[in-house]
């Protein structure tokens, strides 16, 4: 039998940039404290603060990660976004500042 986990799970934790295990983990932690706020179990309200309290403990994590590795995770993660931006974009960058540039040679400073 497989454990029940939301379906988001393993993109929330690729886009925390923690592992699979560490989310199931967090999962768990949520489960258990939505459990002892709602005093349910598998009701409405129960899966909604179960939900509220991984995205906290998500969040707690990435932050937690980001200061074990002095800041320099956050500039990984950011270059590698910088990278995969689309061709298309950074052609249109170079051809508004090349535009730029010729209306700025074309004004006659006399």
């Amino acid at each position: 039998m497989k454990p029940a986990y939301p379906k988001i799970l393993p993109w929330l934790a690729h886009k925390a940039g923690i592992s699979q295990r560490r989310a199931e983990i967090l999962w768990h932690a949520a489960c258990r404290h939505a459990a002892h706020a709602t005093n349910e179990t598998d009701t409405p309200a129960y899966w909604a603060a179960a939900m509220d309290r991984l995205l906290e403990l998500v969040v707690a994590e990435r932050l937690r990660e980001d200061a074990a590795s002095f800041g320099f995770r956050r500039w990984a993660r950011l270059n590698a976004r910088l990278w995969q931006a689309p061709l298309a974009v950074l052609d249109a960058l170079m051809i508004g500042s090349q535009r730029g540039w010729r209306r700025f040679k074309s004004l006659s400073f006399s």
